[in-house]
């Protein structure tokens, strides 16, 4: 219900929490007592609500944001998101964090390291993976951070996910790779070497038993989101029929933060922007994705 007691409409509700809880495997215990409720109240989700059934018979059913006109990243209560960084001092310029610590989601690792990425993918549902090397990175290194650091992101969180007794279905992971894998020697203005292991992880990926999406982009911008219209295609088609091929990174970014919220897989596509068109909004981002399967999974 709402903060006044309405039912939820998802367009004028009023957040009223954070409230204390605790899961398990199927349940959420919940505690109710700062808002006049129950103390250690257990729900169970009810798929074919879809909803939670509490234990004192109410029901919270679950709000489809389209039907409200609403994409999931402009209405909704944000998830809680971590981030795993390599330099604190950046993190602070960059994600405008205090304390840089777990207490405001930060955390301090390294994608070789598989023994620093546990404490960050502890509990964790959804994994965003957008590492990368500079142009002048040793092969090792390419291979070290975009293949094996992929695989051991993804070892953790599925690990974390065995740990809890969570089921690896119950996870979504999704991947900023690049276009041009299908060239099998690359230019270094096309990526180069590079692009041989980001095609190693996304075949990974799908081998991996985890919902997974991967979006390979075009060149990378620098300019604002949301002020071109964003095109998907498959095969590297887009590098010779869009010109420039170039889309923003905050739109790549868009883009990753819709496959995962809406928890879309069974993905691997181009995207790249257009110069002509009406600029993708938010809205847009579903049908966007639709579009980016192949036909036979309509």
């Amino acid at each position: 219900a709402a903060a006044d007691g309405r039912s939820c409409d998802g367009a004028t509700d009023v957040k009223w929490g954070p409230l204390a809880a605790s899961l398990d495997s199927d349940a959420i215990v919940v505690d109710f007592s700062p808002k006049g409720g129950p103390a250690d109240l257990r729900g169970v989700f009810d798929p074919s609500v879809p909803g939670i059934q509490w234990a004192d018979g109410n029901v919270w059913t679950k709000l489809d944001g389209r039907r409200h006109g609403r994409s999931a990243t402009d209405g909704r209560t944000a998830p809680a998101v971590r981030a795993l960084v390599t330099d604190l001092d950046a993190a602070r310029e960059v994600l405008g964090c205090t304390a840089c610590d777990a207490s405001e989601g930060i955390y301090l690792g390294d994608v070789t390291e598989p023994d620093t990425l546990d404490p960050a993918t502890d509990g964790v549902t959804a994994l965003a993976i957008a590492v990368g090397v500079g142009g002048n990175a040793t092969e090792d290194v390419m291979e070290a951070v975009e293949f094996r650091g992929v695989q051991n992101q993804v070892a953790s969180l599925a690990a974390s996910a065995r740990k809890r007794g969570a089921a690896l279905t119950s996870l979504n992971v999704a991947l900023i790779s690049s276009m041009g894998t299908t060239d099998p020697n690359p230019a270094p203005y096309e990526g180069g070497e590079v692009l041989f292991y980001k095609l190693n992880a996304e075949a990974f990926l799908g081998a991996s038993g985890l919902p997974t999406a991967v979006i390979k982009p075009c060149g990378l911008g620098d300019g604002e989101g949301s002020e071109q219209q964003l095109l998907t295609g498959h095969d590297d088609t887009m590098l010779t029929s869009v010109h420039p091929p170039v889309v923003a990174r905050a739109d790549v970014a868009r883009v990753m933060v819709q496959t995962l919220v809406e928890r879309q897989s069974g993905l691997r596509f181009d995207l790249c922007a257009s110069l002509r068109g009406p600029p993708t909004t938010d809205g847009d981002l579903d049908a966007l994705l639709d579009g980016a399967r192949w036909g036979w999974q309509a």
